[in-house]
Order: C-alpha cells, then sequence, then structure tokens
C-alpha cells in the first residue's frame, strides 16, 4: 500500500482535525510525506472537514446524497448532502456532462439542479446512484 492508500484508511476509520495530525499518523506508518502533499491529496480525494473533522465523501461523485426532490413538472431537483458538501456535488454534476442539466446552485448542504425535464432528471438520477422510485 502506498501513502495515499494509507491516507485514506486513516480519514475513513480516524478522527483527524488537522492535516498536520495525518501527517504525524503517515509517520507512525512509516510514511514521510509533507503537508502540502497531503493537502493535495486531501483535495484530489474529495475529503473536506464536516464539524471538524475530515470526512470522505460517500458517493462517487465525491458528496453523499441524503435525500432527493423532484418538483417544477420534473425540471428542478433539490440534493440534499452534508454540510460543505453542496459545492463539491454542484460541481461534479456540472462536470458530468449528463444530457440535459442544465446547471447547478450550490449553497452549504443543498444543491438545485435545473433539467429539461424528466428523462435528464431520471439520467441525474442514474449519475447519483439514487434510485428514481426514491425520488
Amino acid at each position: 500500500m502506498t501513502w495515499k492508500d494509507h491516507l485514506l484508511e486513516l480519514v475513513q476509520s480516524g478522527a483527524f482535525r488537522t492535516q498536520g495530525e495525518l501527517v504525524d499518523a503517515l509517520s507512525d506508518r512509516g510514511f514521510t510525506v509533507h503537508q502540502g502533499s497531503v493537502s493535495r491529496e486531501l483535495r484530489t480525494l474529495g475529503v473536506t472537514k464536516v464539524r471538524g473533522l475530515y470526512v470522505v465523501p460517500d458517493s462517487s461523485l465525491g458528496a453523499p446524497v441524503h435525500d432527493v426532490r423532484v418538483t417544477a413538472g420534473g425540471c428542478l431537483v433539490v440534493l440534499r448532502t452534508d454540510p460543505a458538501f453542496a459545492p463539491i456535488l454542484g460541481q461534479a454534476i456540472d462536470d458530468s456532462d449528463v444530457n440535459g442539466i442544465f446547471g447547478t446552485i450550490a449553497g452549504d448542504d443543498t444543491v438545485f439542479v435545473a433539467t429539461s425535464g424528466p428523462d435528464a432528471t431520471a439520467a441525474l438520477a442514474a449519475l447519483l446512484e439514487f434510485p428514481l422510485e426514491d425520488v
């Protein structure tokens, strides 16, 4: 396993508040890694802080999706995620190139997605790995 694998494992299993703590934990495992490298890898992994602790997003888009609501005839989708994850989720949706997604607006824990209609909303649900029957 590389230091990056260990970093991911540490974040998933631990309660780390600072990058310095992660650097020290990696050192305890035999890896000499600088804080800047840890910072870049955390960003690559989509890791953010929730309630002061580093957390790994639990969806393929880089953020957990807890709730999906569809309104406006299937043209507006409202997504709920953990605090601080909405910008990550919104950017991942914007970058996905799903046909019929016009754009997103992200707050702290909520993302609004404008779609062209039910077909695009179904494609978004597939991207989110969120079954449409749950919507």
